[in-house]
C-alpha cells in the first residue's frame, strides 16, 4: 500500500533517518518503476544530509503512473527502508484544490438560493396581502348582494 497519491511529472520528496541519528554517512536511493524494474533512466539517488542531524533528503520525478518503489539504505547497505509512492494523474493535494473550489461554487450557490428564498418569501407575503383585500370586497359584494336581495323581495301583507 503506497503512502499518498503523488501526480506523474511532478517531484516525489524523499526522506532517510539514518540509524541512531548518525551524520556524515552516504545514503542512496534506488528507484524502481511500476513494473520492479530498476528506472534506469534514474541513476542511484545519493541524498544529502539536512544540517549534522542524521536526516537524509533527495527526490525524484516519476514518468509513469502504478506503484513505485525507492529503497533507501547506507551506502554498506545496512538501514534498508523500503518505500512506496502511488502515483496518478493527480494527487492528494490537487484533489483538495478542486474539492475547495467545488465548495466555493457550492458556498456561491446557497447564497444564491437564499436570496431568491428571500425574494419569494416577499411574493407570498404580497400574494397574503392581496388575498386579505379580495376576502374584503368579497365580504362587500356579499353585502351588497344581501342588499339587493332585499330590495327584490316584494313586501308581504299581513
Amino acid at each position: 500500500m503506497a503512502e499518498k497519491v503523488y501526480k506523474v511529472n511532478e517531484s516525489v520528496e524523499l526522506g532517510y533517518q539514518a540509524p541512531g541519528r548518525a551524520s556524515g554517512k552516504v545514503v542512496i536511493a534506488e528507484i524502481y518503476l511500476p513494473n520492479k524494474a530498476k528506472d534506469s533512466n534514474f541513476p542511484d539517488i545519493t541524498l544529502v544530509e539536512v544540517g549534522n542531524s542524521g536526516t537524509y533528503r533527495g527526490s525524484f520525478t516519476p514518468d509513469a503512473q502504478g506503484e513505485w518503489q525507492a529503497i533507501l539504505h547506507l551506502d554498506d547497505g545496512e538501514g534498508q527502508v523500503v518505500k512506496r509512492f502511488s502515483v496518478g494523474g493527480h494527487n492528494v493535494h490537487s484533489v483538495g484544490e478542486a474539492v475547495g473550489g467545488v465548495h466555493g461554487a457550492i458556498d456561491a450557490v446557497e447564497v444564491k438560493v437564499d436570496a431568491v428564498d428571500d425574494k419569494v418569501d416577499a411574493v407570498d407575503a404580497k400574494v397574503v396581502a392581496v388575498d386579505a383585500k379580495v376576502d374584503a370586497v368579497d365580504a362587500k359584494i356579499d353585502g351588497l348582494e344581501l342588499q339587493v336581495d332585499s330590495l327584490d323581495t316584494p313586501p308581504m301583507a299581513f
